[in-house]
């Protein structure tokens, strides 16, 4: 139950973050500093707190998580981007399945995360709810600039949210203790891909030493939380 209510608190997230472009004070908002935060957390997580909670054997779904994303993401093509930077992106029924795919995957991460330890599933959460303020941005505006109005995006954003809690709720039915270090292992991948090759580079579409001192920010928040809770 912490864990879907903690995938509700991404969804929200998501929410928010597509409200951000139909606001003229806060759209102005410069997301690659989100996005680079975001982004060095994830990478961040992947090798302080994933990867030790997975086993040696879990090789192949750490692959398997990292592919799958990739696979969705390359043939859907929504990622996040700043506004202006939103170019180039298909828009459609396909881009729905593949932004439904990708939430239903961020809330089995949560779920796995929390079977191992609750601490490593609010980390996860955490990661989630940072990535999904910028991607509903993206969502918002990759979908105006293609023409939709707002029922359009509404129905994306819907999918988006929605299906982080039911990706939980599907997850918690199969998450047994012989195969959570495969789940987060899996998890591991999909961070693993989303922070370094989708939201690292686009925070780096144009050089900002603020942006590199904003993803080493997110990167060093994971390891000296672990160092203050060992104190």
């Amino acid at each position: 139950m912490t864990a879907f209510v903690y995938a509700l608190l991404t969804s929200a997230a998501t929410v928010a973050g597509g409200l951000l472009p139909f606001q003229p004070r806060l759209r102005q908002i410069e997301m690659r500093y989100l996005i680079a935060f975001a982004s060095g957390l994830m990478i961040s997580i992947v090798f302080f707190d994933l990867l030790p909670q997975s086993m040696p054997g879990s090789t192949i779904a750490l692959a398997l998580g990292f592919f799958v994303v990739y696979l969705v993401e390359k043939l859907v093509m929504i990622h996040a981007c700043g506004e202006e930077e939103c170019e180039g992106h298909a828009v459609g029924w396909t881009s729905l399945v593949g932004i439904a795919l990708e939430s239903l995957i961020d809330g089995a991460a949560i779920v796995a995360a929390f079977g191992v330890a609750p601490a490593l599933g609010v980390i996860v959460a955490l990661a989630v709810f940072a990535h999904e303020l910028p991607r509903g941005f993206a969502t918002t505006a990759i979908m105006r600039n293609a023409g939709y109005g707002p029922r359009g995006i509404a129905v994306a954003l819907a999918v988006d949210a929605g299906f982080t809690p039911i990706g939980a709720l599907l997850a918690s039915f199969v998450a047994r203790p012989e195969i959570l270090p495969h789940l987060v292992a899996f998890a591991a991948g999909t961070f693993l891909y989303v922070g370094a090759s989708d939201l690292l580079p686009e925070a780096h579409r144009r050089f900002n030493l603020k942006v590199v001192v904003t993803v080493l920010a997110g990167a060093l928040l994971v390891p000296l939380g672990q160092m203050a809770l060992t104190i």
